[in-house]
């Protein structure tokens, strides 16, 4: 196997997790939407229960889809840990550039940019290691 070779599952698995990424994406935007306006529940809690479906969504179609793994208790219980800790670091980070007074698109291009290659990183090397 050539160094090509060793890399194109891993830009594969990348390209899969981004994917996975924008459709939970729209995946939360869209029962958020649908519970804040028709139903009139409140964004908070609007927000958490897409939260919770989207990275549902996201934990299925990275297992068995990005990470070519199998779904049960070690998985779920590591992706949550991932996913808790991308949830802090988006924060910190989207706090730290509205401290900093910048542009708040700013801060969402910070966030993509470095937590994104971080929990595809952690999944990579933790989550799903041994698990395949």
């Amino acid at each position: 196997m050539s160094h090509e070779d060793g890399r194109r599952p891993l830009f594969s698995g990348l390209v899969r997790f981004c994917t996975t990424g924008l459709l939970a994406t729209c995946i939360h935007v869209a029962v958020a939407i649908t519970l804040i306006a028709p139903l009139e529940i409140t964004p908070s809690v609007a927000n958490a229960i897409a939260f919770l479906i989207a990275t549902g969504f996201s934990y299925a179609t990275n297992t068995l889809w990005s990470f070519s793994s199998r779904m049960n208790h070690r998985t779920l219980l590591r992706y949550a840990c991932v996913a808790a800790l991308g949830c802090f670091a988006t924060m910190a980070i989207a706090a730290t550039a509205e401290s900093a007074h910048l542009d708040y698109r700013l801060g969402i291009l910070l966030v993509i940019a470095l937590v994104t290659p971080t929990t595809f990183a952690l999944h990579s090397l933790w989550t799903y290691r041994q698990a395949r």
